[in-house]
């Protein structure tokens, strides 16, 4: 079972299973995972099952598609993946089976490292959580690139 955890700038979350071939990710309504979020264009990216892996493509997007920090056109999705699309941040989750749905929220900070959504929000708020995992604040860290 794969699943995104999405994390909007305003601080909700949420979780989005992936289900079939493709995956579309984007502002439009019509996307199968819609972001209503500054720098997410309307068609943004796809994450598509090849067989054996789930891979992620941007889809020449305005801001770009940044996976674990660095910028990608098409990228093999791994279990912890940090995904930052303008100012939204995802993390890509990857289980073999399905969790119950008392673990829905759990969060892995590296693969098969899980730690409890509430340890973390304990230690700190979630951007900074997510941030940690690889995604980066925009203002601060990587310059955004256009196209």
């Amino acid at each position: 079972m794969s699943r995104l955890i999405i994390l909007a700038r305003h601080g909700s979350v949420r979780q989005v299973n992936i289900d079939g071939q493709v995956t579309t990710i984007g502002r439009d309504p019509e996307c199968g995972v819609q972001i209503d979020s500054l720098g997410v264009s309307r068609r943004h990216a796809t994450i598509h099952w090849t067989g054996d892996r789930f891979v992620l493509t941007d889809l020449e997007s305005f801001n770009g598609t940044f996976v674990n920090n660095e910028r990608i056109w098409e990228h093999a999705l791994q279990n912890g993946d940090a995904i930052a699309m303008g100012e939204c941040q995802l993390r890509f989750l990857y289980s073999s089976k399905a969790l119950p749905s008392a673990d829905a929220l759990r969060l892995v900070t590296r693969a098969d490292d899980l730690r409890d959504w509430h340890a973390a929000r304990e230690r700190s708020d979630w951007a900074a959580f997510f941030r940690r995992g690889g995604a980066t604040n925009r203002r601060g860290g990587a310059a955004m690139h256009h196209r």
